[in-house]
């Protein structure tokens, strides 16, 4: 409690006494014109009153190293993102200022003169062969993430067919894909295995999945990711907490999981704390979300956003059949670009509460599960499963 203390005290101090090097940075920043204090107040919502004062040194002590924007056209991740020789790079928007818009360095990359990427064709699960009352959905884009999840898939208790999509990387040695490709059908004869392009995050090759008809036949799939977040320093540790929330203990984890196929109105279950309530969690996320949404002929639900932060969580079909009717499709997802807010990815993962409440369930956590009796009928005043 002491050294929590000590950091928010530090933390304060800083922002109200800034270094020579803040103040050095601050000023290029005020004399570029770059810095556009509405958005980046929009865009963070959830600032501390103190730190709206001066957005502009929230941005240079800690918005910046996590991966906020500056403006609308200027990402930190994305400037190192497209220009590698940066790496270790500490303060990428004062680099652009002083050196990179000179030298007319990408800041976001324009689509491809080649199109938007093609994915394959899936069909769906052969019904001779027979399933799995549950699936398992793991989008690989961190192929070391495997070695990390195996055992944990391997423990369970509960029967489940395995899908994995492999995002097909250019970074990695030739051959890695088929190397993954081996490892996963060593302990997993059966997965059905798909290489991706690097385009919409684990959301698009998920949506592909639903889309295609690969995960009607389940009753429930758990969608998982390597998510590694760099741009946070708990990011390891943000995703193990997500992972063991709903894949975690095989014997308390198969409880869970039959009290929510059982229950009529739950609809999607992630780790607890990580259920994410309040507007302020739209960012700059929301007029993308209701468009989308829009396409399907339905509208966000009154009362405050709630959705499953982080995009690791068990689903329910109905909820699933939801999703596929948004039509998503690779035209609606952005270049990859390392942003960390403001993409078709981030907004869909929003959606996710909306879409369960629209399929008439509701979203629930791993400690309502472990209470069946808290589990009522219908729906609270927020519309979800009280937790």
């Amino acid at each position: 409690m002491l050294q929590i203390f000590r950091r928010k005290a530090s933390t304060v101090l800083r922002y109200l006494f800034p270094t020579a090097a803040d103040r050095h940075y601050l000023a290029r920043i005020q004399s570029s014109g770059l810095f556009d204090r509405d958005f980046y107040l929009r865009s963070n919502a959830r600032l501390k009153w103190l730190f709206r004062i001066w957005p502009e040194r929230h941005y240079v002590q800690l918005g910046e190293r996590n991966g906020t924007c500056p403006n609308p056209g200027f990402s930190p991740r994305a400037y190192l993102f497209h220009n590698p020789d940066l790496a270790g790079e500490t303060r990428p928007f004062l680099h652009y200022i002083e050196t990179g818009r000179a030298e007319r360095r990408m800041v976001l990359a324009a689509p491809s003169s080649e199109g938007v990427p093609v994915f394959p064709d899936i069909a769906p699960p052969d019904p001779a062969a027979g399933t799995a009352p549950v699936a398992v959905a793991l989008h690989l884009y961190y192929p070391e993430f495997w070695e990390e999840i195996a055992p944990a898939l391997e423990a369970q208790q509960f029967a489940f067919d395995l899908h994995v999509t492999i995002t097909r990387r250019g970074d990695l040695p030739p051959g890695a894909g088929a190397a993954l490709e081996t490892r996963i059908r060593a302990a997993f004869p059966a997965a059905r295995i798909w290489q991706m392009p690097n385009h919409g995050r684990d959301i698009l090759p998920f949506a592909h999945l639903v889309n295609a008809g690969g995960l009607a036949p389940y009753r429930a799939v758990l969608k998982l990711h390597s998510k590694k977040s760099p741009h946070r320093a708990d990011g390891d540790a943000w995703r193990r907490a997500l992972v063991a929330g709903v894949l975690g203990d095989p014997a308390e984890t198969a409880a869970r999981l039959e009290r929510f196929l059982a229950h009529p109105r739950a609809g999607i279950w992630v780790a607890d704390g990580h259920l994410h309530e309040g507007d302020s969690w739209w960012g700059g996320n929301r007029p993308r979300a209701e468009a989308l949404l829009a396409r399907s002929g339905a509208a966000l639900p009154p009362g405050p956003l709630c959705f499953p932060a982080g995009s690791i969580y068990w689903a329910r079909a109905a909820v699933l059949a939801k999703l596929a009717r948004l039509r998503l499709t690779p035209e609606d997802f952005e270049p990859e670009q390392a942003l960390v807010e403001g993409t078709t990815a981030h907004a869909v993962e929003r959606l996710m509460g909306a879409l369960t409440i629209a399929a008439g369930r509701v979203p629930c956590t791993s400690r309502t599960l472990d209470r069946p009796g808290a589990l009522p009928p219908g729906l609270d005043t927020a519309g979800k499963i009280g937790h």
